[in-house]
């Protein structure tokens, strides 16, 4: 029954661990990128790598008591960061001049 336990809940970290990607947002002519690691400088390279561009981070988490129960394998960051599409056409200036 321990094993299950034990087993069920390694299960349940690692689903928490693999947690990002990309997601396009065409409305605002962007993509938001979200990521995890153990640091804000390796949060920020793993959403560039995601996003095959730079990525403008917008807001990170820290899960520290999640990292700490899974004896550091779940990354103690989440951060999420937005990218403008490649190829999209900038926005029209519409002010008046």
């Amino acid at each position: 029954m321990r094993f299950l336990t034990l087993s069920l809940s390694l299960f349940c970290l690692m689903g928490c661990s693999t947690w990002e990607g990309v997601q396009n947002d065409p409305a605002n002519h962007q993509k938001i990128v979200t990521a995890a690691a153990y640091g804000l400088d390796g949060c920020q390279s793993r959403m560039d790598d995601l996003a095959h561009t730079n990525v403008k981070m917008l807001e990170h988490s820290r899960q520290l008591t999640l990292t700490i129960l899974s004896f550091g394998y779940v990354p103690s960051y989440v951060c999420i960061g937005t990218a403008p599409y490649e190829g999209s056409n900038p926005l029209p200036d519409l002010s008046i001049q």
